[in-house]
């Protein structure tokens, strides 16, 4: 059995986001990508197995409102409860801020994290039409943290 260590982020983990955020999402600058999560997110929360990150998720503050920027786990360590683990963690500090809403963009082809998402009270309210430089459409998601 794998031991996750759930914590946040530390400056020896930017290669393992970078590393992460290249094979998530193919079509973007991942050294950029995790600049922007460590200089501009409120939170960057890890999921550490043996001093490797193998999963993260970066949220963003927007007053009362959290949006998750990015979220991800490495291949192969996925369908093990890791990404259910860092949104719970997630769901939980902005719970404990007395943030209002967690917001997310998700695409419409990515039905796994939509699964995970739904699991966890999320809901989709809109369609956001070519969001992705693909031309896909997203799902804007959200979570009422007032109705938990």
């Amino acid at each position: 059995m794998l031991q996750v260590v759930i914590r946040d982020y530390e400056a020896k983990d930017f290669k393992d986001i970078v590393e992460i955020d290249a094979e998530a999402f193919s079509n973007r600058n991942p050294v950029y990508d995790a600049y922007v999560y460590i200089t501009f997110g409120s939170d960057l929360i890890v999921a550490d197995i043996g001093g490797k990150v193998v999963g993260y998720i970066a949220l963003l503050d927007y007053g009362r409102d959290v949006k998750i920027i990015s979220f991800a786990v490495k291949r192969e360590f996925r369908g093990r409860g890791i990404g259910s683990k860092l949104l719970k963690t997630a769901i939980d500090r902005c719970k404990q801020r007395g943030r209002d809403r967690i917001l997310l963009e998700v695409r419409v082809s990515n039905e796994v994290a939509q699964r995970l998402y739904k699991k966890n009270g999320f809901e989709i309210i809109d369609v956001i039409p070519n969001y992705y430089n693909d031309g896909e459409d997203a799902y804007l998601m959200v979570l009422n943290l007032r109705e938990q």
